[in-house]
């Protein structure tokens, strides 16, 4: 492949020497004519690229230039040079002598950002003067040894003769009978308006005036018989204000500060109002929480004060779990995520009264895009009431958003008095603690021995009442757990975490056993719309995870984080909600007052391919225009990034419209390169093990229960040697077929609640594949996804299809001549294996590893990946996103290039890749047509089903392809 920017680059180097020496092969003078002091710059477009691919760039250079020294036995004059100028500005300058003299030079705020670009333009240098290959490994021979063992082949293919008469004979065959067909003409589509509302839409049903009339009546009764006597609440003195606003403006904001009863009364001035003037059956009220568990003790809570049974007036619907009114007249809660599949069918939110999107200030994606298209619902329907509730919003920026149609209206709060002490050496003694360091290298520094002893001397020292612990993570809370555990104690411990299913989420509410002290565990999930009465104590880490995205790198970093000033206000009160209450910050007060003021918006901190596949159902838009409309707009850089992956993917095509893929994948609640590997299954008779792979990624959820990372691996093995994602399929599809012989007593090491939930997981995707034409029967039940043998050798063939990950064994000289390998990723970072991968401490075996975007950075210098498949070289090289190419460099070695130049060595014969290449020619236009047409063909077409009989020989010559 000719690559324009590498020929450019390359005509730069050769302008700086005499014209005589223009040939086609460049040959280096001993003594350049380029001058020392010379320099050498690339353009911004490059520097951005090449950041992206190496992580250490100086580091880079430095051993580029050590091995020079050590195997060429000559002196480089390599030299990195720092100054900072008056105006605080470092600049950084690399000299180096060989092979030709030349400085690099860069200005930055920082040295590291300097040194950074000055080795990013060397890098970039060496390549066009062919000494590092694109992934920074030298290309240098030396007389006794080639030290560019990196480069050397990673995998081989070897077709058999067999292999090559049967892919012969396939293409062949598809040239000859399929192709014809395919280009004939593709069948008419009938567009299928009906969408599965029972399960994943609430629609009112239609009534008659009688019973319009009789609602009104009930509600009209309700609303003026003596109800529950309630507590007051600083909103009920803003009742009429607020119905007044809400009357007289099409959008209302509400600053409610925590305790202020927002979130249950509201919702309940609204259909009162209605109610009291028999208009109850008009009155159709969905309010939006971040969180499912949320949604669910609101409903309860509210259902309660109005005297009224689940069901009635007041209903939830959250994912797998909902009880919906059953009459107009409705409030219903739910999780963000529902509305904005309801906005898919209805646009115009025509079957609500109002919309309530309460705690908006939590920034999650799911918000940011509701204030979106609630805006644009606003334009579609003028009946529509938009109301807008947090404790902590920036007024101002969510009105100056909406513009003249909002108004705002500001709520004191209440809540009881709570005591607070931050962390200070005098606490710490008390706690049986002297060492108080709270902070590493400006991040926070977890101590679960110190959360212990605070829990353990509130338990000592403090009146009856429930704690209340924030920390980070799942993992922190079982550090806790064990440690709390292994103490005398009278504890009831109960945990908040998203993972959870909501039934075991609810139990924090249940009361501790007689003689008792309830202590919650729990991440910032329980900070708001929640309120557990028994809370007296509350104890803050101070910490949270955020997963940030970073996209130049293509890394997903998850790091421990100081949280917010809001976070922490809205942590301390937690223990003022229903009664006095104190509350334990677990860092000093300086160490507050230096957290920022608000949280960072998530979609600042993700990737950004979901969100713009689900945007482009409501919009044809250019991505960039479409999320600049956010409330808060991610950067440029990030969404072309994500719009180039798309692309890349094939999701979306030039102009950044959905492809038939894009429509496919959009049916989809997950990750597009999740949801593309499961289309992909269908075609390749693997759905079974692939759905049940993508479920247990997509929700994150531990199979198993209290093993370490060496006991998980073991059992693991035992199903898979190579593929932890098989190996996950595998277990459950044998716990499934026996689940009815495990029960909670079982000592099994398997978590029950987990794989049930990934059961309910899996029914729901089994509709979505249904939605999406690629299943025939939604129901799991009448249509058996093991009918068919799941032809689980293709299982990483669908895989990388979808995840378009390659992690590589790499070899590498130490220097003590030994010769050793890593695992590097495409991106050249460096690569650690978890000890609970099978693939673990397996560096000779299994050259090529695909894994789903799920790595965590370590010191930014390398990835972990906890869960990770071998894919064998000849279906990398069928399956791979992008274009590949052949390069023949006299050793037989196929170098295959992909993603703007990142490549794979592959040894192979070049009729061994003109054989492949005739394949996978073939399958992507077979894929492509499938993706085109699956589904609509009528099944008795004599044409589906020749195409049919051809995909199971495809698939049968696959399999033979991987045989060992």
């Amino acid at each position: 492949m000719f690559n324009v920017r590498s020929f450019i680059g390359l005509q730069n180097v050769i302008s700086r020497f005499p014209t005589t020496q223009r040939h086609l092969k460049l040959i280096y003078p001993r003594f350049s004519t380029v001058q020392p002091e010379s320099e050498y710059k690339i353009s911004d477009e490059d520097i951005t690229r090449l950041k992206r691919k190496f992580a250490s760039p100086r580091n880079i250079v430095s051993n580029f230039y050590n091995q020079v020294e050590r195997t060429q036995n000559i002196k480089t004059g390599c030299h990195f040079g720092f100054n900072k100028n008056k105006k605080n500005q470092w600049t950084c300058k690399l000299s180096v002598q060989w092979p030709n003299p030349i400085v690099f030079s860069s200005v930055a705020t920082t040295k590291a950002k300097a040194g950074e670009t000055v080795s990013l333009n060397a890098i970039q240098w060496l390549q066009d003067m062919e000494k590092l290959d694109h992934s920074g490994k030298p290309l240098i021979v030396s007389n006794k040894q080639r030290i560019d063992v990196a480069s050397s082949p990673i995998a081989s293919i070897d077709l058999s003769e067999q292999n090559v008469k049967q892919i012969s004979s396939l293409v062949q065959k598809y040239n000859q009978d399929i192709k014809p067909l395919i280009n004939k003409g593709k069948p008419v589509f009938i567009e299928d308006g009906q969408t599965d509302e029972d399960e994943l839409n609430y629609v009112l049903p239609s009534f008659s005036h009688f019973d319009h009339t009789n609602r009104n009546e009930y509600l009209y009764k309700n609303s003026t018989q003596t109800l529950k006597k309630l507590v007051q609440l600083p909103i009920d003195n803003y009742e009429l204000d607020i119905l007044n606003m809400i009357e007289n403006n099409q959008v209302t904001i509400i600053k409610g500060e925590p305790g202020c009863g927002k979130s249950t009364r509201v919702p309940n001035f609204i259909m009162k109002k209605y109610s009291q003037e028999k208009k109850g059956s008009e009155c159709n009220i969905y309010v939006t929480q971040p969180r499912r568990i949320s949604a669910l003790t609101l409903a309860n809570r509210v259902a309660e004060e109005r005297s009224e049974e689940l069901g009635n007036v007041v209903g939830f619907q959250v994912r797998l779990k909902q009880i919906l009114p059953r009459k107009p007249g409705t409030i219903v809660f739910a999780s963000s995520g529902i509305l904005l599949q309801k906005l898919q069918a209805d646009p115009g939110l025509k079957e609500f009264s109002h919309v309530i999107i309460d705690e908006a200030h939590e920034q999650d994606i799911n918000t940011e895009i509701l204030l979106m298209l609630t805006k644009n619902a606003l334009q579609l329907n003028e009946k529509l009431k938009l109301i807008v509730m947090s404790a902590t919003l920036n007024a101002e920026h969510f009105q100056n958003y909406y513009g003249h149609s909002a108004s705002t209206i500001e709520i004191p709060g209440f809540t009881h008095p709570v005591k607070t002490q931050f962390l200070s050496k005098q606490l710490a003694r008390e706690w049986g603690l002297f060492d108080t360091t709270v902070e590493e290298n400006g991040k926070p520094y977890w101590n679960p021995q110190l959360v212990a002893n605070v829990i353990q001397w509130i338990h000592n020292n403090k009146s009856p009442g429930a704690i209340l612990c924030f920390v980070s993570g799942w993992q922190d809370i079982i550090d806790v757990n064990k440690l709390l555990q292994k103490r005398r104690h009278n504890f009831d411990i109960m945990f908040a975490h998203s993972k959870l299913t909501p039934e075991k989420q609810i139990e924090i509410m249940n009361p501790a056993s007689n003689g008792r002290r309830k202590v919650v565990l729990a991440t910032n999930i329980a900070e708001t719309s929640i309120t557990i009465n028994d809370v007296v104590y509350v104890v803050d880490t101070g910490m949270q995870n955020i997963s940030s995205w970073n996209a130049e790198k293509g890394i997903k970093l998850l790091d421990r984080c100081w949280v917010s000033q809001a976070n922490a206000k809205q942590r301390r009160g937690r223990a003022g909600r229903t009664q006095p209450g104190e509350c334990y910050h677990l860092y000093t007060l300086d160490r507050f007052n230096n957290c920022s003021e608000y949280p960072t918006p998530e979609i600042q901190l993700t990737p950004l391919e979901h969100t713009i596949i689900n945007l482009k159902i409501h919009s044809q838009d250019k991505a960039r225009v479409v999320l600049s409309k956010l409330l808060n707009s991610p950067s440029v850089e990030t969404i072309d990034i994500a719009v180039s992956e798309l692309q890349l993917l094939g999701a979306l095509d030039r102009e950044e419209k959905l492809t038939a893929l894009g429509k496919r994948i959009a049916a989809f609640p997950f990750d597009p390169c999740l949801s593309k590997a499961l289309v992909n299954s269908v075609f390749f008779k693997c759905l079974d093990s692939t759905l049940t792979i993508i479920t247990y990624l997509s929700s994150n959820m531990n199979i198993f229960k209290e093993t370490t990372a060496a006991d998980s691996r073991i059992i693991k093995k035992n199903y898979s040697s190579c593929s932890d994602h098989l190996a996950v399929a595998k277990i459950y599809s044998e716990w499934n077929s026996t689940q009815n012989h495990y029960n909670n007593n079982s000592n099994s090491s398997l978590s029950r609640n987990n794989l049930i939930l990934i059961n309910k997981l899996k029914n729901l995707f089994t509709q979505h594949l249904y939605n999406s034409m690629l299943l025939e029967d939604k129901d799991m039940n009448n249509f058996n996804l093991n009918s068919e043998k799941s032809l689980d050798q293709l299982v990483p063939a669908v895989l990388i299809s979808g995840f378009g990950n390659l992690v590589f064994r790499r070899s590498f000289m130490r220097r003590n001549g030994r010769l050793d390998y890593t695992f590097i990723n495409d991106a050249g970072i460096k690569v650690i294996l978890h000890s609970e991968s099978v693939n673990y401490n397996k560096d000779k075996e299994n050259e090529l590893l695909t894994y789903f975007r799920e790595g965590r950075s370590l010191d930014h210098d390398a990835v972990m990946l906890n869960k990770s498949s071998y894919v064998p070289p000849t279906l990398a090289v069928l399956f791979f996103n992008g274009q590949a190419s052949f390069k023949h460099d006299g050793h037989n070695n196929c170098l295959i290039y992909i993603r703007n130049g990142k490549r794979v060595n592959i040894s192979c014969s070049k009729g061994d890749w003109e054989t492949l290449l005739s394949l996978r020619n073939v399958i992507k236009r077979f894929i492509d047509f499938l993706t085109e047409t699956y589904g609509h063909y009528e099944t008795n077409d004599q044409s589906f089903d020749e195409i049919m009989n051809f995909r199971d020989s495809l698939c049968s010559v696959l399999c033979k392809l991987v045989e060992k």
